[in-house]
């Protein structure tokens, strides 16, 4: 039973799209280029490193061949991505908008692109505490080593307090939305003994500054 807890919650329409930078998109394991599909011009992605310039491959039927490899997103563009749900199963979505057309690039799922990500970042964190994920995605962290009565707000130490207020700016200032569930036990040793259940929109976690804030956050009291 959950006793003597405290929440940091901001409730609402869960965020589901979003806009990202290149440097997201790279971080996700993916090429962008510029070329044709089955002769007509359009921007298409591949899994990085694994084709050239200049380069004609067919992939499920369709014929691709890469003019450009790009290092940004075109000007007048901007990269897209949303999370879906369909038959249970989470997608992320993401294209490219340019000059009023709309270039699918991927539909993929979201786990194995957080796996892929987390891990050439090193947000050990994150990979080790997350639980599910869906529209949103839940982490779950026990670092109790006895088990006792939780501890009210009052008598929280200093660190503890500042773990909530970093909580809170990125609810306020990054996802807009969230729920921080935290009960803690004290300190024993040096170490501090909580558990916390942590809730957030998938979509902002793949942004790179966002899902580096958040590991930064879950091993501050390690």
């Amino acid at each position: 039973m959950l006793e003597g807890y405290y929440i940091v919650e901001n409730t609402g329409i869960v965020p589901a799209e979003r806009r990202f930078r290149f440097k997201d998109l790279k971080a996700w394991g993916y090429d962008l280029h510029l070329g044709t599909i089955d002769g007509e011009e359009a921007y298409f992605v591949s899994r990085a490193g694994t084709r050239e310039e200049g380069e004609t491959y067919t992939e499920n039927g369709r014929e691709y061949h890469i003019s450009e490899t790009k290092r940004e997103i075109p000007r007048n563009a901007q990269l897209l991505a949303r999370i879906v749900i369909e038959r249970g199963q989470p997608y992320l979505e993401f294209w490219l908008e340019a000059e009023e057309t709309s270039y699918p690039l991927a539909k993929e799922d979201p786990r194995l692109i957080l796996h892929r990500f987390w891990s050439e970042k090193k947000f050990n964190q994150l990979e080790k505490h997350v639980v599910s994920v869906g529209l949103t995605t839940d982490f779950y962290k026990n670092r109790v080593e006895t088990l006792s009565v939780p501890l009210p707000f009052e008598e929280y130490p200093p660190k503890v307090r500042r773990v909530l207020r970093e909580v809170r700016d990125v609810h306020r200032d990054l996802t807009g939305f969230g729920r921080f569930i935290f009960q803690y036990y004290g300190q024993e040793k040096k170490t501090h003994n909580y558990r916390l259940w942590w809730l957030l929109p998938t979509i902002h976690l793949f942004d790179v500054e966002v899902s580096n804030e958040v590991d930064k956050i879950l091993a501050m009291l390690d």
